[in-house]
């Protein structure tokens, strides 16, 4: 756990900026070692998180969430200058792990650890025409740089739609579930791509193509975990949490009348409709145990995102006082919209039987503020940037009913939420 000295404060100076500044040309230009960026269109928040004042991480997966939670609370800061709302400043943005086991399996996820929350150096927040400027007392923000390179790169063309041994991966899943031995498993498999992409310009694609989701990049150097997420794991603010059920699936249609068949195809399906029920059930049961009083009951509807839609059931309650993000993140995760039932089962499955390492794919990523408050993600529809290749992520829910081909194709597209991006996909 690399922290500094509880006894020494650090000091933040706040200011509210007067003119526009683009928080993705910040963060393209910054040369920081560590710096990540988040972008969700729909609810009109965008930062630039730059440099790293103080890092509260996990080197081990077990334990990871209680070890970044505990050391959270060695901080002191002061803030100064203007004021503002309580996202723009002393916020600390990270993710962590899937697994609590250490995988020594492609690709390398070692940069990252078991999990992680840093606090900026330098912080830009936009947010329903305001833009607030943070940074440590005595480091000077960067130029406010108004443009970036949104030249795209290369990378080469791909077959997503293969896999046999992805196919082995889901028959053997659906053994277990037709011997009744686990509820659900979530299955995942890995594409690796020769690239040299500009990360910058994958994320404004990203962020310009899904617009109902959270665009977010990590970046540890030249390495750099990145995505567009639909799936909200948690969000809280004042006594206040907010998350979701996504899962069940069908591809959209850019015909009107087609897409409403594979809409209502989901809705009515038996197979769709119990995998969706399944993460339901289990999210409220695991927020009634962690205190939230949870509201009544949200019906379910459908998510419509660019090139797949998803059965989508809100899930909204008060939180006791003192609850801080992180115990109910721990608390939530893996649904079993990623993982499957029994929890820890499945996850000890996918651990002994996926091929890969799913590092932070499928895993909490997001921000928080120093009372407790934020946003995490499920990092999915997400990829591993370095300076060689891309690799890419994609699973599907494995219940009773579920077919190996069909499943292999829901994983391609999934893909193409990224792969479009990049111009590799119709």
């Amino acid at each position: 756990m690399n922290t500094l000295a509880a006894t020494k404060t650090l000091t933040l100076v706040r200011r509210r900026l007067n003119g526009s500044v683009d928080p993705l040309a910040l963060w393209a230009n910054s040369h920081h070692f560590q710096k990540a960026y988040w972008a969700a269109p729909e609810e009109d928040f965008e930062f630039a998180a730059l440099g790293a004042a103080r890092t509260f991480r996990a080197e081990e997966r077990q334990g990871r969430f209680a070890s970044v939670r505990e050391a959270l609370d060695t901080l002191n800061l002061k803030i100064t200058g203007d004021s503002g709302p309580e996202f723009s400043s002393g916020v600390l943005v990270g993710g962590f792990a899937f697994s609590d086991r250490d995988i020594e399996r492609h690709p390398d996820w070692t940069v990252f650890g078991g999990g992680e929350l840093v606090l900026p150096e330098v912080f830009v927040v936009r947010s329903k025409g305001s833009t607030w400027l943070t940074h440590v007392e005595g480091v000077n923000p960067p130029p406010f740089t108004l443009s970036f390179d949104n030249n795209l790169g290369w990378v080469d063309e791909v077959n997503h739609r293969d896999d046999a041994e992805y196919l082995g991966l889901v028959s053997r899943a659906l053994a277990l579930v037709n011997d009744q031995e686990m509820t659900k498993v979530v299955t995942a498999r890995s594409l690796s791509v020769p690239a040299r992409l500009n990360p910058a310009a994958v994320l404004e694609r990203l962020k310009i193509r899904h617009p109902s989701c959270a665009t977010f990049a990590i970046a540890h150097g030249t390495q750099i975990f990145l995505g567009a997420s639909p799936e909200k794991l948690v969000n809280t603010d004042e006594n206040r949490v907010e998350t979701a059920a996504l899962a069940g699936s069908r591809p959209r249609h850019e015909h009107p009348g087609a897409d409403a068949r594979f809409r209502a195809e989901l809705l009515s399906s038996p197979k769709e409709r119990h995998e969706h029920d399944v993460v339901v059930s289990d999210i409220t049961e695991a927020l009634t145990a962690a205190g939230v009083a949870l509201d009544p009951p949200a019906s379910t509807g459908v998510m419509k995102l660019r090139r797949i839609q998803h059965l989508h059931t809100p899930i909204a309650g008060t939180v006791p006082h003192g609850t801080h993000i992180l115990d109910l993140v721990c608390a939530l995760h893996p649904t079993p919209a990623v993982a499957g039932l029994p929890r820890q089962r499945a996850q000890d499955w996918i651990d002994q039987n996926e091929s890969m390492d799913r590092g932070w794919y499928a895993a909490p990523v997001g921000w928080m503020t120093l009372q407790g408050h934020g946003q995490f993600r499920v990092a999915l529809r997400s990829a591993l940037l370095d300076e060689h290749s891309l690799t890419l992520f994609a699973g599907g829910g494995i219940v009773d009913g579920a077919e190996p081909h069909h499943e292999l194709a829901e994983t391609a597209t999934k893909f193409e939420a990224v792969l479009g991006a990049l111009d590799l996909t119709p």
